[in-house]
């Protein structure tokens, strides 16, 4: 039972990031993911420690994290689904938590 409602969350939330950043591209990425979530996103995907001066749109942090997902982002494909975004959140969990560890310090 306690399973079933944890997974309810992450579908949620899963299947919330993927239809609002379809609906609205111009909304902030902070309206579904903490700071230090796209800060370590940001940092990941462009390989860089310099931070944006201007926060991401949600539509290309979810772009971002369907990549880490292994999204191709082809000319013709389809918009990233909810199995996509669900690897890509994980592999995005990871990176969160090895951001904070070598942020820590600073």
């Amino acid at each position: 039972m306690r399973a079933t409602a944890l997974f309810a969350v992450i579908a949620w939330r899963i299947l919330y990031a993927t239809l609002l950043a379809r609906i609205d591209t111009d909304l902030s990425c902070e309206v579904l993911l903490q700071p230090v979530e796209w800060q370590a996103l940001y940092c990941h995907t462009h390989r860089t420690t310099q931070l944006p001066k201007h926060t991401p749109s949600l539509q290309q942090t979810v772009l971002w994290i369907a990549m880490l997902g292994g999204y191709l982002n082809r000319k013709h494909d389809r918009p990233p689904g909810p199995t996509v975004m669900w690897r890509g959140f994980l592999v995005l969990h990871e990176v969160t938590k090895m951001y904070r560890l070598f942020r820590q310090n600073k």
